[in-house]
């Protein structure tokens, strides 16, 4: 294990989406560091199935249900852990929903479903955690976003406008915790072999063509989890990975327009191989 890791021992983090994805691997590696972790997912077999196979191996997990849309939930959920563990040291709100599509196909339901998970999700984790950690004296927050919460994301326009709220939200949060121990981070990744594709909300796109489409390479979510994990233990403001994602942000800061220009012929190639 490496020191990065060893730095939660003794930790308690919530995690939330952790039933599969990206979410299980942050769990799992927190529980492999010696970290209580509580496992929380809309679907509850999934996320019991996934914490009662970390017990089996003598890690300190548990698992409850969670539908992050709802705000009452969130902060029942987060002040019961507090209440059993004594602290939450640490809360990944990592639930999310991926969407796909033209933006003349995307209908307002699909765009109100993005928006209440991705975004009001981490708003509501983060108002749950948010006075309790304050109280305190500390804590660590740590947001997923994505590439597309940096860059333009063109034929997912709702999926990165949430994303974009969410690395918002985490940098204005991260300067009102300053003074107040209080670390946020966001997680800005490129593509992750995970099953968000699969489950992504898909208008007007053929889902297989869709990952065809995708530009960058698909990351190893081990390895992503390790790159999290160590931003995570180093309080970094953003963990933006692979490479190429920081390239990309780089040329966006420099120059905007040639961005915007790339990201157009990106739209134009993506109509061409993934619309139905």
């Amino acid at each position: 294990m490496s020191s990065a890791m060893e730095g939660f021992r003794g930790r308690t983090a919530l995690v939330t989406g952790a039933g599969s994805g990206l979410g299980l691997g942050i769990a799992t590696v927190l529980a492999r560091s010696g970290a209580t972790v509580v496992m929380t997912d809309v679907d509850a077999a999934a996320c019991e199935q996934a914490a009662a196979s970390l017990r089996a191996s003598g890690f300190t997990v548990e698992s409850t249900v969670l539908d992050v849309r709802d705000g009452e939930a969130f902060s029942a959920c987060f002040d019961a852990a507090w209440a059993r563990h004594g602290r939450v040291h640490l809360l990944f709100n990592n639930a999310g929903i991926g969407a796909a599509g033209d933006a003349r196909d995307v209908d307002v339901a699909t765009w109100r479903q993005v928006v209440e998970i991705n975004l009001m999700g981490v708003i509501h984790g983060c108002h749950a955690a948010w006075p309790r950690m304050a109280a305190a004296g500390g804590g660590q927050i740590v947001n997923t976003a994505s590439a597309f919460g940096l860059l333009p994301g063109p034929l997912y326009a709702a999926y990165s406008a949430t994303k974009h709220g969410v690395v918002g939200l985490s940098r204005s949060l991260r300067a009102e915790g300053r003074d107040l121990g209080i670390g946020v981070t966001a997680l800005c990744p490129g593509f992750i072999r995970t099953r968000i594709l699969d489950n992504a909300l898909m208008d007007g796109v053929d889902r297989a063509s869709a990952e065809a489409a995708v530009p960058f390479r698909f990351l190893d979510p081990d390895k992503a989890v390790r790159t999290i994990l160590r931003g995570v233990q180093r309080n970094r403001a953003r963990v933006v990975f692979p490479w190429e994602i920081r390239a990309l942000w780089w040329l966006d800061r420099l120059s905007p327009a040639l961005m915007d220009v790339i990201s157009a012929a990106a739209a134009r190639r993506y109509r061409r191989v993934a619309r139905r």
